[in-house]
Parts: structure tokens; sequence; C-alpha cells
């Protein structure tokens, strides 16, 4: 079976270390692990190819240079030479990650009509309209429309995103495919094995009382919650009761690193910052600390809470234990005091709570991250996200 997977997107470099790159890579993973063979079309290699991916076959079309106004032509035209790409390459299915101005997948899927899969990671219409600019509406809806037409199978990342396509193409025959986590590549710490030398379980003793250091990854932008979390280390901290102090290790990078670095220094907050870093490097990081932090704020009155947390599930295959505020699909995902501990969202100071139960509890550190791990293997693995899509995609086929 020949995979065209088509990306689009001029903020999705396929060889990146953005949470979108990882999506791509481990999506084209599973397909190969199924047996396919797999070619990558897209507007933005990017430079971080992993090793195991050496010998994946890609064709780059970058668009060409436009002002603004333009720019969203000139991203049409290049999805287009991507769909042309396909149609001379040939291809058994055509999976295109979701782009505001691709029309790949309806083309490709017009022309051999082969089976042909959208996947969905956001309401990318109105992200565009909040954070960015949108100048052709028009040509944004209608793409949307002939590709979720034209799919045999809309893979929604979560329920929010699935009731987005739902209300603009009511015919889309979606499939909620939630996120997972390559269980290989993010492995767990190992057995006892605690920063500096740090005991867990019932040896801990006095001198396994700190610091400790709550670890974030992920794009430094507003809707991660950043401010929160340093806050709440901010107020663990001066806890009279607390048994331990809390450093932050941020791991990733984005536009809002200036702002944060100002604010833990305002705060008192000892953080490091490492900037972006190499898929591969994620699971040594996380190991080096004590605990992983989801601090999602809850979203604004009549917008939805659409991500399917790849950090969270990430957390959970390094064995980490896991805070993270109960919005969107997290409950979901962790099982409370379980597989992690839920706070109420904006609430710094049930994070600060959470963060010293924790530094005062090392069996629990041990117990919560033992069962992220155990259900991050059994329920959320990427193969198993394919395998959602591929059985909607059959049962298509099937009724066609």
């Amino acid at each position: 079976m020949r995979v065209a997977y088509v990306c689009a997107d001029p903020g999705v470099p396929v060889f990146g270390t953005k949470g979108s790159s990882v999506h791509v890579q481990e999506i084209v993973r599973a397909w190969r692990r199924a047996g396919a063979g797999v070619t990558v079309y897209c507007v933005r290699a990017g430079n971080d190819r992993p090793a195991d991916l050496a010998g994946l076959d890609v064709v780059e079309r970058p668009p060409r240079r436009a002002e603004p106004a333009a720019r969203e032509g000139a991203l049409e035209e290049a999805a287009l030479a991507l769909a042309d790409t396909v149609l001379r390459d040939g291809c058994d299915v055509v999976y295109e990650r979701y782009s505001l101005f691709s029309p790949a997948l309806s083309v490709v899927n017009g022309a051999l009509g082969v089976p042909a899969v959208l996947e969905v990671n956001a309401p990318l219409i109105e992200e565009q309209q909040r954070y960015r600019q949108l100048f052709d509406v028009d040509l944004a809806e209608s793409t949307l429309r002939r590709n979720a037409l034209a799919a045999d199978a809309v893979a929604c990342v979560s329920e929010p995103v699935l009731r987005w396509v739902k209300r603009r193409v009511p015919e889309a025959r979606t499939v909620l495919a939630p996120n997972g986590v390559n269980t290989s590549r993010i492995t767990a710490r190992p057995a006892g094995a605690w920063p500096s030398g740090r005991r867990a379980g019932p040896q801990a003793g006095i001198q396994d009382q700190g610091p400790f250091t709550v670890a974030f990854t992920g794009t430094l932008k507003p809707w991660h919650g950043v401010p929160d979390l340093l806050e709440a280390v901010a107020l663990a901290n001066a806890d009279p009761k607390g048994t331990g102090r809390w450093t932050v290790r941020i791991i990733g990078d984005g536009p809002g690193r200036p702002d944060l670095e100002r604010l833990a220094a305002q705060l008192g907050v000892d953080a490091e910052f490492t900037g972006a870093v190499l898929p591969e490097s994620v699971p040594r990081l996380l190991h080096e600390c004590d605990a992983a932090a989801a601090p999602y704020p809850r979203p604004e009155p009549g917008q939805d809470h659409y991500f399917s947390p790849l950090k969270v599930y990430e957390y959970l295959a390094a064995g980490m234990p896991v805070i993270a505020t109960s919005v969107g699909q997290i409950p979901s995902i962790i099982e409370q005091g379980r597989t992690g501990l839920m706070v109420p969202a904006d609430d710094p100071a049930a994070f600060a709570a959470a963060l010293n139960r924790l530094a005062a509890d090392a069996a629990l550190r041990e117990r919560l991250g033992t069962q992220a791990r155990a259900a991050a293997v059994e329920h959320h693995s990427w193969d198993g996200v394919l395998s959602l899509i591929a059985a909607a995609l059959a049962s298509r086929q099937e009724v066609a």
C-alpha cells in the first residue's frame, strides 16, 4: 500500500520540534509499522530529521513569497502543486493534515478515486481570525468543505473539533481519533531512578525532600497557562507547611518566553528555560524532574478547549507524576489519583497544594508514575490511533 501524506501548512515543519511536527512524524511511523510505504508531500520539510526517518521519501514545494494579502493564494498554489505531484506519483491512500488553503485531498481523491483521510487538529478558521489574519474567508470555508466531503474519514482529535467540523460540514464522515504517544520513543524512568539519587517509596528519607523540579513541555503561547504554573510554584515555596522547595524546567520555546522569564524573576522562582529541543531529548529532560505539569487555563466564554494535548500523553509515557488542570480533554486522559492529579483551572493555589502533596509523598510520586506509564502503553499508542482511523476508512469503503 502506498500512502501519500500531505501537509501543506507552512507552520508545521515535518522535521521540527513542535508538537504538530511530532504528530506528523508519529502518524507516518504508524503507517510504516502497518506495512505501508509512505511519501510525504509538504510545503516545509524542516531540518531536524530523526534517524529512523532518514529514508522517508519527502517532496517539498515551498510557496512563493507574497505580501500578506496574497499569501493565502500562494499557499493554495503550492498545495495544488503538491497534489499534481501526488497524481503523477500515484498512491493507494491519500492522507492530509488539514490546513486552511489546501484542496489537495479533494483533487487527488477526485482524480484517482483512492480512499482519503482528512485529519483535523484544530478549528483553524477561527484560530486564524483570532490570532493572525484571515483575508479570504470564503476560500478557507470552501476548502474545508471540499476536503471534508471528499474524505472517506475525517479524523478529529477531540470532541470539540469533531463538533466544529459537523457544524460546518454536516455530511462529513467524522471519527474521533485523539492523539497518542510513541512509548518506544518516550521511555519510562528506570525503576527507582529519581533526580539526584533521590529515592521513592517506603525507603525515602530526609535527604529525599528536595529541591524538587516540575517540568513543562510545549510552545510558549498564552493558551498553555505557564504563568499560572510559575505562580503555583511561588505559592508552594511560600507555604510554611511545604516539605521541599520547587524549581521549574520549561522545555520548549515560543513568543511568550521573555515575559515568562521576567515573571519567574519577579516571583522569585528558579526557572530553567531549555529552548526548543529535539523530540529524542525530551525523555531525559523529563526524567531529571520530579513531576510534570499541564496548567491549561479555562477557555474564554464561547470558546472550547479543543486540544488533545500531546504533552500529557508524553508525560504519562515517561512515567511522570502529572498535575493537570481539569479542562477540555484532560479528564478523559487522566484518572484522578491513579495516573495523575487534576486541579481546577485558573487556581494556582490548588496547583501549589498538589505540588506540595507530591513533595511530601514519595510513594505517591512512584505510584502515579508507574500507573501513568501503564496507561500510556495500554491505551494511548499511535498504532491504536491509526487503527481507529483505518477502521473508519474500511467501513466507508465497504459501504461504497
